[in-house]
């Protein structure tokens, strides 16, 4: 069990933000590596990476009983660094942070693919300065997919992680397939929203199916009658690749209309995965908050207001 509601998350915010995480000396250093290069961020985002980090403590702990070596893998890396869109500066460590420095002790090894020139100079940098070990890839992630699965799969023993965090449609069904043939937990953004407005404005003109074709794989998306069917076509087509999949979904919304999806996909273990209750209770209390909590949230974190309004 997990403590509920608001203080919760506020809890998950501030190990990922820059004055309150247990590496904020850390965290300064990476951030005076060219400091106008990092990822701005919508206030829902905090929420995805929240989600990210807490589930990275339950496979990390459930990996650590059955596995010696255990690889994270981010196929979208970015620089790093976040900063949110607004008023005030608000900084909060990227994926590759959150792994390099919240997880350094659980994993083993680390891939890093970014295929932004800037991003993966600096993304670079930041992780030389604090000496960690980690391989970065100046490419996009359908590059180098073989050579990472080849390194990662060399020993059955190893327990692989995969981050996968496009920015909208770049992700290929290729890349997905070959990721989902090996032993691996997997955590996909699944940008529902970026799907349906592709389906609703090139309807009439085609222009976007090609883009689909390769999130999908096919042209299963051509059954969708709804936005919420998106993801069970794309969830399907998981299963017809791994049957044994154990899949939780969950949505990381706006105050208004827009969201996406982060799928967790795992594989069956004996009892139903009991394991997984953690990660059932905080997709829960993540889904209960949109944007606009995330934003208050940092205003107390960063001491700007005492109480939620």
């Amino acid at each position: 069990m997990i403590t509920k509601g608001r203080p919760w998350l506020q809890k998950q915010i501030k190990r990922i933000e820059e004055t309150n995480s247990n590496f904020k000396g850390d965290i300064q250093k990476i951030k005076n590596i060219e400091p106008n290069v990092f990822n701005e961020f919508n206030y829902w985002t905090p929420l995805k990476l929240a989600f990210l980090n807490f589930t990275l403590d339950v496979c990390a702990i459930v990996a650590n009983k059955k596995f010696e070596r255990k690889n994270y893998i981010d196929l979208f890396a970015g620089s790093g660094i976040n900063k949110t869109k607004g008023k005030y500066d608000d900084f909060l460590i990227g994926s590759p942070f959150i792994a390099l420095l919240n997880h350094n002790k659980k994993f083993t090894k680390f891939f890093f693919c970014e295929s932004d020139t800037a991003y993966y100079n600096v993304l670079k940098k930041r992780i030389d300065i604090l000496k960690l070990d980690a391989i970065c890839y100046p490419n996009k992630c359908e590059c180098k997919i073989d050579e990472i699965l080849n390194e990662i799969t060399k020993d059955d023993k190893n327990y692989n992680f995969f981050f996968i965090d496009p920015y909208s449609l770049e992700f290929s069904w290729d890349c997905m397939k070959k990721i989902l043939n090996i032993r691996s937990d997997i955590l996909i953004t699944f940008m529902t929203n970026s799907l349906w407005r592709t389906i609703k404005s090139e309807e009439s003109t085609g222009n976007g199916h090609d883009a689909l074709n390769r999130v999908f794989g096919n042209d299963s998306w051509k059954k969708v009658k709804k936005e919420e069917d998106l993801i069970e076509i794309y969830k399907n087509n998981i299963l017809k690749e791994r049957p044994d999949a154990v899949m939780l979904n969950t949505k990381i919304k706006s105050k208004g209309n827009f969201y996406y999806d982060m799928i967790f996909i795992t594989h069956k273990t004996g009892g139903n995965n009991p394991w997984l209750d953690p990660v059932r209770d905080a997709k829960e209390e993540i889904e209960k908050h949109t944007d606009e909590v995330v934003k208050s949230l940092l205003e107390i974190i960063k001491k700007r207001q005492k109480t939620l309004c």
